[in-house]
């Protein structure tokens, strides 16, 4: 039986030393997630920068063109960039050497089901570019399930990943743009089980398909919702006690 990491690692081979990381510099491959107009640059000025995570960071280009950003840059004191291939971990060493942003970049390898080694409440902001849309489900779920776990409270994801549901267990390679199983609705739920509150979802065309791709934002309650919520539990909890009492007591 496939495994979480068994299907992580043949999805992640196939990136190895791919043509697409070349192609993928090109400006106008880059601008479609920070161009101002775009729904990617509208969610992403949700987050709070300070301590950011670029989960499947390929060889940087998400991370270099954030870090280029006046109106984002200042705000932020430490990036994270996390991949499961230690090509890209490399790539993305070599290319941040000599940056004057240097100080601020951390790159780890990461096992391709969550965001070990870092902390719990450890971070303000995760966002994922380009890539989780070629994950196995399973992968996702795991992943969502493990933000909770990295966020502050009050911290937010953004992730863009797949809303193809058409070809339950085909090869992902087989799909539209490599997409991998997943939809906006399942996501939407995984989020609220692992008790992450999902504030937006968009859905996206991707070269000519339509709502192929989704935008997900998500965020760890604040400590005071979560008192609030665990309020509203024992509350409910009561009540249900005295109405079943005297239900009990009008037999």
């Amino acid at each position: 039986m496939a495994t979480i990491g068994s299907r992580t690692s043949s999805i992640a081979s196939d990136w190895k030393s791919n043509s697409y990381y070349l192609a993928a510099e090109q400006e106008r491959w880059v601008d479609v997630f920070w161009n101002a107009a775009t729904p990617f640059r509208r969610l992403f000025d949700h987050l709070d920068v300070r301590k950011v995570v670029d989960l499947a960071c390929g060889h940087g280009r998400q991370s270099a063109r954030m870090l280029s950003l006046e109106s984002v840059a200042p705000a932020i004191e430490k990036v994270y960039l996390l991949d499961v291939n230690q090509e890209n971990i490399d790539a993305c060493t070599e290319r941040f050497r000599n940056s004057a942003n240097n100080s601020r970049i951390e790159m780890k390898k990461i096992s391709g089901a969550d965001f070990r080694p870092l902390e719990d409440s450890s971070i303000t902001a995760i966002f994922c570019y380009d890539a989780m849309v070629h994950f196995e489900y399973d992968a996702v779920l795991s992943y969502i399930n493990d933000a909770a776990r990295i966020l502050q409270p009050g911290g937010r994801a953004l992730f863009h990943h797949s809303n193809f549901v058409s070809a339950p267990g085909a090869d992902y390679k087989e799909n539209p743009h490599w997409r991998n199983y997943m939809s906006k609705s399942l996501f939407a739920h995984a989020a609220n089980r692992a008790g992450l509150s999902v504030l937006d979802q968009v859905t996206i065309e991707w070269d000519g398909e339509r709502n192929l791709d989704c935008l997900s934002l998500l965020e760890r309650p604040k400590d005071t919702d979560r008192i609030q919520t665990a309020r509203r539990e024992r509350n409910r909890d009561l009540y249900g006690k005295i109405r079943r009492k005297l239900m009990s007591l009008r037999r």
